[in-house]
């Protein structure tokens, strides 16, 4: 798959009409979902979901209606997903003005993780597990998948216990020959979501489409280092409570972070915001009308959350010039670290 492939899957995608949103605009996060759509149409095809069923697994093979709604719904996602990274970023810049070197590092990390999960969503992929308190829950459709565990939750009066219920949903579109796949299964593996998260990024070569690897490591790494920075003693290197009231004022200081507050490439945050354009100009580049990924918000948010600070006038500089590869600001980073 390359960036050929991901335009024309997405050309002329209606992204404004496919919507399962009530109000009859492009819902909110919370309101365009698979769970909720399974939760839609259970009713009327419920013989399709257990004629689908095998080995405990409900795996169902998109049509191309399907397909279509399911192009405009890995975009919402991927574009919520981007937001949200862009977001972080914007967090990390923030937090340079404190020599904040310990939450610079866990914010960056989740600027990380949300481009890592919408790239994954724009190239047709996603996971959700839905829990039986999730008000988009289908108690059916958790025994098809899990009897074993179903019975387990029944109580003794026949009442069903849903707190301990769960099942996942798969979904699986490959956007080069424009076939995809619904799975809702018992299984859902191990890592977490943001294991998941980092595995699904691994398979994925995103250079083919032109977005530079965030890491060519396994991806793996980048979670152990933040669990290795937030729970572990190894953490918080910023404090030493133990030293000297002098001494501890020298070691909590950390002006090389705060030498950086006036650059938005920086050692933490250059690979994000390099994503962010590459990304930025690929919606560009798929010809979908409508798509919320207009310049005036990622300014907004930024004068928003910088304030009038050499970082806010430089991105916005960046943002409206359209996040070209090369220019100056990414000189002026290289030109520190060489420094």
């Amino acid at each position: 798959m390359d960036r050929q492939d991901l335009i024309n899957f997405y050309n002329d995608t209606n992204y404004r009409g496919t919507s399962l949103s009530i109000r009859g605009i492009p819902p909110r996060p919370s309101e365009w979902n698979v769970p909720l759509f399974i939760k839609k149409i259970y009713p009327e095809n419920i013989d399709l979901l257990k004629n689908s069923l095998t080995n405990k697994s409900i795996e169902i093979q998109l049509d191309q209606e399907d397909i279509n709604y399911f192009k405009a719904l890995m975009l919402h996602e991927s574009l919520f997903n981007f937001y949200k990274g862009y977001y972080n970023y914007l967090c990390a810049l923030k937090l340079y003005d404190g020599g904040l070197q310990h939450w610079i590092d866990i914010t960056a990390y989740y600027s990380k993780l949300y481009m890592a999960n919408s790239i994954i969503a724009l190239t047709g992929n996603s996971r959700y597990v839905v829990n039986g308190s999730n008000k988009n829950f289908v108690e059916d459709i958790y025994k098809l998948v899990n009897p074993k565990g179903y019975n387990r939750n029944i109580e003794i009066n026949g009442k069903f216990v849903e707190e301990h219920a769960k099942y996942g949903i798969e979904i699986n579109i490959d956007p080069s020959s424009n076939l995809g796949v619904l799975n809702i299964i018992t299984n859902l593996g191990s890592g977490g979501s943001h294991g998941y998260i980092w595995n699904k990024y691994s398979e994925i070569d995103t250079t083919e489409f032109n977005i530079t690897r965030m890491t060519y490591d396994y991806p793996q790494h980048l979670s152990n280092e933040r669990n290795l920075e937030n729970y572990s003693f190894d953490g918080y290197k910023q404090l030493d409570f133990n030293l000297g009231m002098e001494n501890f004022k020298d070691y909590f200081e950390r002006d090389y972070i705060k030498d950086q507050a006036h650059l938005i490439y920086t050692s933490e945050t250059a690979i994000i915001l390099g994503v962010i354009g590459e990304l930025y100009n690929l919606y560009e580049s798929l010809g979908v009308k409508n798509l919320p990924i207009e310049k005036e918000k990622l300014i907004f948010m930024c004068e928003y959350s910088l304030g009038n600070t050499k970082q806010s006038i430089k991105l916005v500089d960046l943002i409206k010039s359209g996040f070209p590869k090369e220019n100056k600001y990414i000189d002026e980073y290289y030109w520190y670290e060489s420094y």
